[in-house]
């Protein structure tokens, strides 16, 4: 079975994907594989300035993923655009990366975090999802403090994402974070049992 973990912005997503690596599951990052396309002097990158400009590269030929969000983030035409010019290299990428976790997998179970797994229509990749949600003012003020930003900039990256009830509409099991970190790995430990 293949998991998607997924939640907003703030919402504690990928705490849980550090504890459950920690527990021994393989956990395949959507936004390390997004790093890797996007590395320096691959074609990707070369479309992503031709698409969002120069400055978008920093002076030793890597992508400015700040300034590049600052132009993507509220705007979702660009952010389609962004999309489009990343779908086939990552789709090629990442399924390839579950299909290998897969024959190394523990315990029958592989997740696969992927911050935007609705947005960026990859639910085909999983057999089952997980959704981490939080309250709004909770992850306001988190994303606030681990990036320094304010809480304009804050909106406007959850501006991008789909709304929390949307996501958990669509998921098979939600895990509320709203608690402590005690509290959030004791209901990843019940999330495994069910």
């Amino acid at each position: 079975m293949i998991y998607g973990l997924t939640g907003g912005t703030g919402s504690g997503k990928s705490t849980v994907a550090e504890y459950l690596k920690e527990l021994g599951y393989i956990v395949v990052d959507a936004d390390v594989i997004a790093r890797s396309v996007t590395a320096k002097g691959s074609p990707v990158l070369d479309d992503l300035s031709k698409a969002f400009g120069d400055d978008i590269i920093d002076e030793n030929g890597e992508l400015i993923r700040k300034k590049l969000g600052s132009i993507v983030f509220g705007d979702p035409e660009k952010l389609e655009q962004l999309n489009a010019i990343m779908r086939q290299a990552l789709d090629e990428k990442m399924l390839a990366a579950l299909g290998k976790a897969s024959e190394e997998r523990l315990y029958g179970k592989v997740f696969f975090d992927a911050p935007t797994l609705f947005e960026s229509k990859r639910e085909d990749f999983v057999d089952k999802i997980w959704v981490v949600a939080a309250d709004r003012e909770t992850r306001i003020a988190r994303i606030m403090k681990r990036d320094g930003i304010s809480r304009e900039e804050v909106e406007k990256r959850m501006l991008s994402q789909l709304p929390d009830d949307v996501k958990i509409a669509r998921a098979d099991l939600v895990i509320y974070n709203d608690g402590t970190l005690a509290d959030l790995k004791q209901k990843v430990l019940n999330a495994l049992e069910k």
